[in-house]
C-alpha cells in the first residue's frame, strides 16, 4: 500500500510540473497565476486521495457505520474541492487551471492501475 501511494504521488508530481509549464507557457499572459493554480489543483488532489486512503484503511465493519461514515467523508472531501475553488476563485486565479492540477492527480492513479495491470498479466 506505501509503495502504491508512494507511486501515486510521484506521477502526480511529474504530471503537475509538466502541465504546471506546458499551461504557463500558453497562457503566458498569466504565467505566473497559471502556475500557481495548476499546483494548488494538484496538492489538492493530493490531500483528497490522501483522505479516501485514510478512509479505506479505517471503515468500520458495521455496515451501516460505514456507509455513514463514507458518506460523510465524501462530503467532506467534496467540501474542500469546492472551497479550493471559491478560494482560488476570489484570489482571481484561473479556475481550469486549478482542475488541470486536480486531473494530474486522477492521471496518475489511472496510469499505476494501467502499470499494474499490465505487470499482473506477464
Amino acid at each position: 500500500m506505501q509503495q502504491m501511494n508512494k507511486q501515486i504521488k510521484k506521477y502526480t508530481l511529474v504530471f503537475s510540473l509538466f502541465c504546471s509549464i506546458a499551461c504557463a507557457m500558453i497562457f503566458h499572459s498569466q504565467m505566473i497565476q497559471v502556475f500557481i493554480a495548476v499546483w494548488i489543483g494538484c496538492l489538492t488532489g493530493l490531500v483528497g486521495y490522501h483522505k479516501i486512503v485514510q478512509m479505506a484503511l479505517n471503515i468500520p465493519t458495521d455496515e451501516a457505520a460505514g456507509k455513514k461514515m463514507g458518506t460523510q467523508e465524501y462530503m467532506k472531501r467534496y467540501l474542500m474541492y469546492g472551497l479550493v475553488l471559491v478560494v482560488c476563485q476570489l484570489m482571481e486565479l484561473p479556475i481550469l487551471a486549478v482542475l488541470v492540477g486536480l486531473m494530474c492527480n486522477k492521471g496518475a492513479i489511472l496510469l499505476y492501475a494501467l502499470k499494474e495491470k499490465e505487470d499482473f498479466h506477464e
